[in-house]
């Protein structure tokens, strides 16, 4: 059950195509689908920071697509990896919230601008990650063109000190090549089915 009408596409944009996103493409070299060639596991979003560190933003789209995480072997345990985000819908931001932290939530319909009072950590997060709450604009009531909004509701905490070489910036940036040829390669195919068509 979808507990968003945001596209995959979209919520990807809201955290990084906007200069106030919490990864904005301006600073920040981001992945889509990694899943290959990197990590030992697939990560929705690798970001690489200007310092060098990564960053793996999870990217969820309902209450049981969450916890469908929790099952998977490898846990987001890579030693590569600085920091971990799980992103999350307004919906249930509250709800995630409490699965992962004890302490208070706070996330108005504004969302930018709200950050929850952490006082620990649960079980179900040793890796102390950090909390993404987004947004439609029909949620926040915004009159923009914007998709979306979002905010680091609650910053994770480092797992790891993996400083990324330049060798491993490079691939990095291959799989970025990739990924983005990869689409374009689909759409070019796309419209020519298309034009068959008419």
């Amino acid at each position: 059950m979808k507990e968003t009408a945001l596209t995959l596409a979209q919520i990807e944009t809201i955290i990084t195509g906007y200069n106030d996103s919490p990864y904005y493409i301006g600073r920040n070299i981001v992945v889509p689908n990694c899943n290959w060639g990197f990590l030992n596991h697939e990560a929705d979003l690798l970001v690489l920071t200007k310092a060098k560190r990564l960053i793996e933003v999870e990217i969820k789209r309902s209450w049981s697509d969450f916890l469908a995480d929790f099952k998977k072997a490898h846990t987001h345990n890579d030693p590569k990896l600085g920091y971990l985000y799980y992103a999350v819908p307004y919906s249930i931001g509250e709800r995630v919230f409490n699965f992962l932290y004890k302490g208070r939530y706070d996330c108005r319909s504004h969302v930018m601008y709200s950050h929850s009072e952490v006082e620990g950590y649960t079980d179900n997060n040793p890796h102390r990650c950090g909390l993404i709450i987004y947004a439609s604009t029909e949620e926040t009531k915004m009159i923009t063109k914007r998709v979306g909004v979002c905010c680091m509701n609650v910053v994770a905490q480092k797992m790891n000190d993996y400083k990324v070489s330049t060798e491993e910036e490079l691939k990095i940036l291959r799989l970025l090549g990739m990924r983005i040829w990869g689409m374009k390669k689909k759409l070019a195919e796309y419209q020519v089915e298309t034009s068959l068509l008419k």
